[in-house]
């Protein structure tokens, strides 16, 4: 994680921007219309700051929609949402950057075939099941 927020900080350097922690950086849509701003080199028509929670889903969704309007041409798999980014789940944030840093060439080294062991929690019947999906972050730099 720490190569991506190090990748974050270097890139909003100017904005006087820092990540420490990615889910409750990245939620609201703020951070990343900073970062969209600054790697695609176009200004975003979103409003500055939001304090309700509609209002900074309807900022993430925007963001949300130029970062699809960039990768969707290349190919890439959305495997996030408004309310998957906005309910700060660290997986969908990590694939998002990571989509975005490879787009963008980063010059980072993303360590190869990087994988998370997830665990779902279903409640079935009144009870509780549980799998254990693996979730690929990174495949091979190709």
């Amino acid at each position: 994680f720490q190569v991506l927020i190090d990748w974050i900080n270097d890139v909003l350097v100017e904005e006087r921007i820092i990540v420490k922690q990615l889910e409750e950086d990245l939620y609201d849509g703020q951070v990343l219309q900073k970062l969209l701003e600054k790697l695609a080199d176009r200004k975003l028509n979103v409003a500055e700051v939001t304090q309700s929670e509609i209002g900074q889903k309807q900022k993430l969704q925007t963001v949300l929609e130029a970062v699809h309007d960039l990768l969707r041409p290349h190919g890439w798999t959305i495997k996030w949402n408004v309310d998957s980014i906005h309910g700060k789940n660290l997986i969908s944030i990590l694939h998002l950057l990571v989509a975005l840093a490879m787009h963008f060439r980063a010059p980072i080294r993303l360590p190869e075939h990087v994988s998370v062991q997830v665990v779902v929690v279903r409640k079935r019947e009144g009870l509780l099941q549980t799998t254990h999906v693996t979730e690929e972050l990174t495949t091979t730099t190709e």
